[in-house]
């Protein structure tokens, strides 16, 4: 576990005092994460600055909610011009740059990385909270419980499936992904946990799983890359061609995992539907067959 400086620390928990005074009316967002939290929550005309990756369609879900703010690459020669009361960042952020700010007294607030969907609500309530747009918060935890609720699937006698993107990843059972798997109503092939959420099966072991359903985590993909390459493998495209369902996913969608995975739980729900439409049809025409 990486431990943070003590002023580090101090200047994570100082903006609760400058909040009680007054919310923040100069913010800026250092970190793609908190991009998309504050693109959702912030009052109109207080976020000054975002993260370069903010205003990129293929990572960020809320890039057209963030085109033509000032970017910044988290630089603190690029923070203070905007002389900000308030900086969003990630706990993974630069603690040199958290230092100085801490340094120079302006206070920030740091995300946390997601792992679960209560992970995500309180992200949410957090950056709220720090902005003092708590009502705000609340909407959208109430909005993506919501459509969590409505993408729910009975998993019982579910699809197989595997959810697997870019460099060969899949998603475990206790990740953000997996649990959608799971909400949705699919049975993950993924059985193995790690604290990382992903592991690395092979070409070989995926077709071994046999899965029903062979989501794709889709990445740029006018840009091929290498890492997207084993997508594309022959083998994977002729047993999904032969004998799963496909279904390509927007990656950005799932970006820091945020409240934006709703829209993955939708398109995943609706493949459920369909894939178990069809099999009640097909099992009616075996048993008149018969």
């Amino acid at each position: 576990m990486r431990l943070l400086p003590l002023s580090i620390l101090l200047g994570a928990i100082c903006w609760a005092f400058a909040a009680a005074a007054e919310a923040p009316r100069s913010i800026v967002s250092i970190n793609l994460c908190s991009d998309i939290y504050a693109a959702d929550i912030a009052a109109p005309g207080t976020l000054k600055s975002v993260f370069r990756l903010g205003q990129d369609a293929a990572d960020s879900p809320v890039a057209e909610k963030l085109r033509g703010l000032p970017r910044n690459d988290a630089r603190i020669e690029e923070i203070l011009p905007f002389a900000p009361d308030l900086v969003l960042a990630h706990e993974w952020t630069s603690p040199f740059t958290l230092d100085l700010l801490h340094r120079v007294n302006i206070p920030f607030v740091l995300v946390k990385d997601s792992r679960s969907f209560e992970d995500i609500r309180a992200n949410i309530r957090l950056v709220a909270k720090a902005l003092g747009r708590e009502a705000r918060g609340a909407e959208i935890v109430a909005a993506f419980d919501a459509e969590l609720e409505k993408a729910r699937r009975n998993a019982a006698n579910g699809p197989t499936a595997i959810l697997y993107q870019d460099m060969g990843s899949a998603a475990t059972p206790d990740s953000v992904l997996g649990r959608i798997l799971t909400l949705t109503g699919f049975r993950n092939v993924i059985a193995h946990e790690n604290p990382v959420g992903l592991v690395y099966p092979g070409i070989e072991d995926v077709i071994a799983f046999r899965p029903q359903l062979i989501a794709l985590g889709i990445y740029r993909p006018n840009e091929p890359s290498l890492a997207g390459a084993l997508l594309a493998h022959p083998a994977l495209h002729l047993y999904r061609k032969r004998h799963a369902e496909k279904l390509d996913l927007p990656a950005g969608d799932w970006t820091c995992n945020t409240h934006y995975v709703a829209r993955t739980a939708a398109l995943l729900a609706a493949t459920h539907d369909d894939i178990m439409a069809r099999r009640a049809l097909a099992s009616t025409d075996q048993e008149r067959a018969q």
